[in-house]
């Protein structure tokens, strides 16, 4: 409410005063009138008095507007029924405020429905706001919007069958009441943003917005302000309009409609219509069947009616051009959100894929070390010190025996020093397979493992409300393209391939080689201790067999102690990392089967918007011919007139 109101209205006081009109003063115009400004000091008290019994008394009947009747409810139905559409809100006020001799003028405009897309053609103005002046000021008041809201609703029982048996369902829109004065006295600038009147002069500007900008978008409209800032809500223009009777004020609207939007021939043919209808109410003598007007009136009611009628043709086409445009964009976002899951879908399988490829590998790799494992058991604590000390020399040294054992001494050692290199080369293989390392890839894998559950939950989330709530028309795009879900499983596939499956890869190779190190150095030190066995029996004196033989066999199992801890920490690694893979598998299939549900309900949400289209475009059609033939009776009776019969 601008600054000026405020400083002169009691709002509470004038609120207070309005709800407590009896309903018998609420039957006629005047009664209501009255016993609006009864208590009302002055005119913007008594105009906030009539915005405010209206926002609080009507109700928005959207039922009625999908229905598109042909002909309006009377200011008296609508009084009784307390239910009415924007032209009933606007009417009922600009009534209101012409009893009390303030000056208002009925608005029709356009308004972006519920299923406007920036770009989208409009074709008829068929919403409805008034202009009232208070001082020098014309201001804009939606009655309508500042009443109610239109929202989206389900039905409880759709709600138990989705929750039960995932049967989607769509919402249906509905008025609800929503008392909001941000809608009374709306800056002509944040108006037009939402509604837009059929003719320039009644958007209150200086410099009004043209229909491109208004049908291409908030931007669109913002850089058009910026470029031209003014306001000027004082115009002649508009006092003299206020000052016409109402067969003038259609054929204004009508005259004037295209030159805002050259696409609104039905607005062009409804205002001549109205013209027409109250050129013959008003000339008709039916017990006479007759139309008494001057030839030159009735030559031009006959010119109306005939380019109504054929204005309401071209709105018949339009009708379905706009049907098309729907309906192609529908299908496209429909075709553009399969493709899109299927790519998804296709992506995941790929992965899946990949990681039951991985988790085969992984499957060799703990069966060779399970191998590893039990030939490490099998020599683990075999050889001991007693295996040796209790074997006798001989009394008496032979010398070819002698030179015999000896042998056998260097070359246990040789072999001895052959297994130390060994231990390097396992050591070498085994680095990269370290339990801290190969834990880091776990953590990796872990952390791979929450993104696809997260992503799961949100999926699972997304399709839960859409499914539950099933839009019956999305505004965007962007409820088909799950930009999201790609850009996360790509990076999951990219850690995947930095990570994972080199890592696995590395296992595979490395992991035989080991196996190969492990038993020559099992195979070689056995020889060692053997050769130091047969070494002792044959030398009469104490070369150290003993010490080396027991150096040896402690040495060999606490290597093969090592070799079973690395081995086991390997297996564990192996065995959570499959297991988290296969985790991930199944978040993988889970998610594709979600988006071929996501599909299913898209081809049901398609399906449900497409069938609503199609029964707004009969109604409209139905309308229309309603309209064209109301016209051909009135062009007969009219044209026996300008015929002289």
């Amino acid at each position: 409410m601008p600054f000026f109101v405020f400083g002169q209205v009691d709002t509470a006081e004038v609120y207070r005063n309005a709800r407590h009109v009896p309903r018998f003063q609420a039957k006629s115009v005047e009664k209501l009138s009255d016993a609006l400004a009864k208590n009302c000091s002055n005119d913007e008290e008594v105009v906030l008095s009539y915005a405010y019994w209206i926002c609080k008394n009507l109700k928005l009947d959207y039922a009625e507007y999908e229905k598109r009747q042909a002909e309006t409810k009377s200011i008296k139905k609508i009084l009784r029924s307390r239910k009415a559409l924007a032209d009933g809100y606007t009417k009922l006020f600009v009534e209101l405020c012409s009893s009390q001799k303030i000056p208002a003028i009925y608005v029709s405009g356009y308004t972006k429905d519920y299923d406007y897309v920036a770009g989208d053609t409009l074709y008829r103005a068929e919403y409805a706001w008034a202009l009232v002046k208070l001082g020098d000021e014309w201001n804009i008041m939606d009655l309508t919007a500042a009443s109610s809201k239109v929202t989206s609703v389900v039905s409880p029982v759709s709600k138990v069958l989705w929750t039960l048996f995932k049967v989607p369902y769509s919402s249906h829109l509905v008025a609800v009441k929503d008392y909001n004065p941000a809608f009374l006295y709306v800056d002509p600038k944040t108006f037009a943003k939402q509604h837009l009147p059929a003719v320039d002069v009644f958007q209150l500007m200086r410099y009004p917005l043209p229909m491109s900008y208004y049908m291409a978008g908030d931007s669109a409209i913002n850089v058009y302000f910026e470029n031209y800032p003014e306001v000027q809500k004082n115009s002649e223009e508009l006092d003299v309009f206020e000052t016409k009777g109402f067969y003038d004020r259609n054929l204004y609207f009508a005259d004037k409609s295209l030159e805002t939007n050259a696409f609104t021939q039905y607005t062009k043919a409804l205002y001549y219509y109205y013209a027409v209808k109250m050129f013959f109410n008003a000339t008709y003598i039916e017990e006479k069947g007759k139309v008494f007007a001057s030839l030159e009136e009735s030559q031009k009611a006959l010119r109306y009616a005939q380019v109504s009628d054929s204005l309401f043709s071209i709105a018949t086409q339009n009708n379905v051009q706009e049907q098309m445009a729907k309906q192609v964009r529908s299908e496209k976002w429909k075709k553009n959100l399969v493709e899109s899951n299927k790519l998804l879908a296709s992506q995941l399988s790929t992965q899946g894929k990949m990681n039951s490829q991985q988790i085969r590998e992984l499957g060799k790799i703990n069966n060779q070390n399970k191998k590893i494992q039990d030939y490490i058991n099998k020599y683990r604590g075999k050889y001991v010190l007693r295996d040796i000390v209790d074997l006798s020399k001989p009394m008496i040294q032979n010398k070819e025996l002698k030179e015999e054992g000896m042998e056998k001494i260097n070359r246990s050692m040789e072999l001895s020093e052959n297994c130390a290199s060994m231990i390097h080369d396992y050591d070498s293989l085994m680095q990269p397979l370290m339990k801290n390392k190969v834990d880091s890839v776990y953590r990796m894998q872990q952390s791979v493992s929450n993104l696809c559950n997260q992503e799961l939950a949100s999926l699972s989330r997304y399709l839960d409300k859409k499914g539950s709530n099933l839009s019956l028309v999305y505004y965007s795009d962007k409820y088909v393209f799950k930009k999201g879900y790609f850009e996360v499983f790509a990076k999951v596939g990219e850690m995947n391939d930095t990570y994972t499956d080199p890592t696995i890869e590395f296992l595979s190779e490395r992991i035989p080689l080991i196996y190969d190190v492990i038993q020559r150095y099992v195979k070689e030190t056995i020889e060692s201790l053997r050769l130091l066995k047969e070494a002792k029996v044959v030398l009469a004196n104490d070369y150290g067999e003993d010490d080396m033989y027991e150096k040896i066999a402690l040495a060999f199992n606490k290597q093969l102690g090592v070799f079973e801890k690395q081995i086991a920490d390997v297996t564990d690694f192996c065995t959570k990392m499959s297991a988290c893979l296969d985790d991930d598998v199944v978040v993988y299939k889970d998610i594709s089967k979600m988006l071929q549900n996501d599909n299913t309900m898209e081809s049901y949400r398609h399906k449900e918007y497409m069938n609503y289209r199609k029964s707004l475009k009969q109604a409209e059609n139905d309308k229309i011919k309603y309209y064209q033939e109301t016209l051909r009776n009135y062009q007969k009776l009219i044209a026996k007139a300008v015929n002289g019969k």
